[in-house]
């Protein structure tokens, strides 16, 4: 299996053939966000290739010391392989000389059906499989709550993961849906 980090060719093809399929459209933000990302330097994407066909990809936001997990897929007829762990594992060595690794997981507490549910207690499952550990931080974008892991090459308050992304996002989202339609907090542990 071989890591490569994409061009923008390539995370147009990727958009175009996979994410369109692999996630929700409301979750996907228009291919020209994500290139206008990439060209300022705050966005990699990666993917897995075996072969020359690609396994799984992930994209993230990033800052000077943290990247932020924005989507992470294995491709369909790979899934349930061990591929999204080996994937996961090859990012973390790759992307070592960053802090940490954020991920916001959509809170099990606001779960709409059981089945939901269940698919929200398997994602936080396999990230903690794989080293994430739950934060106290949650947040809520776009009307969605989530709940923050992080995974971290040094021992890191919650209180910075919690700055981390807030200035992620003002980076990213215009000041005045920043205010509307971004909210963090976190709960200090005694």
């Amino acid at each position: 299996m071989d890591l490569k980090q994409l061009n923008s060719e390539e995370v147009e093809v990727i958009y175009n053939n996979n994410m369109v399929i692999d996630f929700p459209s409301e979750e996907l933000k228009p291919i020209d966000i994500i290139q206008k990302l990439i060209k300022r330097k705050i966005y990699k994407c990666y993917g897995l290739y075996d072969s020359g066909e690609l396994l799984a990809y992930a994209f993230f936001i990033t800052s000077k010391s943290y990247l932020l997990l924005d989507y992470y897929s294995v491709c369909g007829k790979y899934r349930n392989k061990g591929i999204g762990s080996n994937f996961l594992n090859i990012l973390k060595e790759n992307c070592k000389n960053y802090t940490g690794i954020i991920v916001e997981v959509e809170d099990i507490e606001f779960a709409d059906t059981e089945v939901e549910k269940i698919i929200r207690i398997r994602r936080i499952d396999f990230y903690k499989k794989n080293g994430m550990k739950m934060t106290s931080v949650s947040g809520e974008l776009f009307n969605v709550n989530y709940s923050i892991m992080c995974l971290c090459n040094i021992e890191v308050d919650d209180s910075v993961v919690y700055e981390e992304l807030k200035n992620i996002y003002k980076e990213i989202i215009p000041s005045e849906f920043y205010s509307k339609y971004v909210k963090f907090s976190y709960k200090q542990i005694k």
